[in-house]
C-alpha cells in the first residue's frame, strides 16, 4: 500500500523510464485494479502509480526484489525451481 509520504518519495526519487504502451485489455485490467483500490485511507491511484505497485508486486513475488524489511538474500523464482544437479 502507498503512503502519501511514499508517494511522495517516488515522485521526488523516482526515475521516469520510458513511455509504455498497451493494449486495450491490459489498460482495462489496470483501470480495474485501480478501481478496486480507490477507497481510504489509500485514495486515488494513478495509472503510472498502479503499474510502479504492480511491478513491485509481481518481482518480490519472483524473488527479485526482497520484500520490505527483509534483509535475506534474493532468491529467484527461476533459481528456486532449479532441480538438484545428481
Amino acid at each position: 500500500m502507498l503512503t502519501t509520504a511514499s508517494r511522495r518519495r517516488m515522485v521526488t526519487v523516482g526515475v521516469k523510464m520510458a513511455r509504455l504502451e498497451v493494449d486495450e485489455a491490459l489498460l482495462e485490467g489496470l483501470d480495474r485494479f485501480i478501481y478496486d483500490r480507490d477507497r481510504p485511507p489509500r485514495g486515488h491511484m494513478t495509472r503510472d502509480e498502479a503499474v510502479s505497485v504492480i511491478t513491485r508486486d509481481w518481482l518480490m513475488s519472483q524473488g527479485y526484489m526482497p520484500p520490505p524489511d527483509d534483509p535475506d538474500k534474493i532468491t529467484t523464482a527461476f533459481d528456486a525451481a532449479e532441480v538438484p544437479k545428481a
